[in-house]
């Protein structure tokens, strides 16, 4: 488990995070919401021990991120993929870069060498291990980091704004991928200022200048979010329906999909 618990944090004597308190468990899926300068980036560092509060503590599986000595076992735990995938590549073809983090913790080789064809088949890399990784698209850039996370096998993976530099193709393999990891029971935590990302999630934590302001289900944060991001009419769709007993939780566009062609057919044959 994550536990934060009534950290400040201030950089250049300016607030960044107001007595934030939360607990992650293991196995959730959780979107953090919100614009940015709301303290999503800053929040993530603290639970990766990039960043210590200046009050209050993180904790991760009972260890203390501000002690030096648990640091080295948090980043085995916690892996973290940035905003910006070309400042976590570091490999000259994109099978080195996945065994890169690989090396650093003491992989043997022969378990490297079977972990790194196995994420990138995971994440649809595999025809391009050979490749250098800047000659891949930004959301193939994208889809590496997180294979070089998922390499070193952490039990939790963060991911900052994983899909804001991508297209809209990049963004949807990114989102069924965070999906299908979370499937195999990873822990999954990414931020993101795109409402209609939050439909695959169990759970919403949205920051506003450094606060939180709400923390729960997708369906009940539009009313929360409306003044920040306006209304999505895809989510207000979905809404409706649920209200109207059609659907138990948002749904993606495949999935909504789906359902409305199941219900048409039942109404059809009735």
């Amino acid at each position: 488990m994550i536990e934060i618990k009534n950290i400040r944090f201030s950089y250049e004597n300016e607030p960044v995070l107001e007595d934030v308190s939360l607990s992650v468990k293991e196995g959730e899926f959780v979107a953090f919401l919100g614009l940015n300068g709301s303290g999503k980036t800053s929040l993530f560092k603290m639970m990766n021990a990039l960043l210590v509060p200046d009050e209050g503590c993180v904790c991760v599986d009972n260890m203390r991120t501000d002690k030096d000595e648990n640091v080295w076992e948090i980043r085995k735990k916690v892996g973290m993929i940035f905003q910006n995938p070309e400042s976590q590549i570091v490999g000259t073809t994109v099978e080195e870069d996945v065994a890169f983090g690989m090396e650093n913790i003491g992989v043997p080789r022969q378990e490297m060498i079977k972990r790194v064809d196995e994420v990138l088949n995971f994440v649809g890399l595999k025809e391009q291990k050979k490749k250098e990784p800047f000659h891949l698209s930004g959301g193939q850039k994208q889809l590496l980091c997180v294979a070089s996370v998922l390499a070193m096998r952490p039990k939790y993976i963060i991911m900052d704004e994983p899909t804001s530099m991508i297209d809209p193709i990049g963004r949807k393999a990114i989102l069924d991928i965070m999906k299908e990891i979370n499937k195999k029971g990873k822990t999954i935590l990414f931020s993101t200022h795109i409402l209609e990302e939050i439909v695959n999630v169990e759970r919403v934590v949205y920051l506003r200048n450094g606060k939180i302001m709400y923390d729960g289900t997708p369906l009940n944060v539009l009313k929360e979010v409306r003044e920040e991001f306006g209304t999505s009419e895809f989510l207000e769709f979905q809404f409706e329906l649920y209200k109207k007993g059609i659907i138990e939780r948002f749904m993606s566009e495949e999935e909504l999909e789906e359902r409305l062609k199941k219900l048409a057919n039942r109404i059809q044959r009735s």
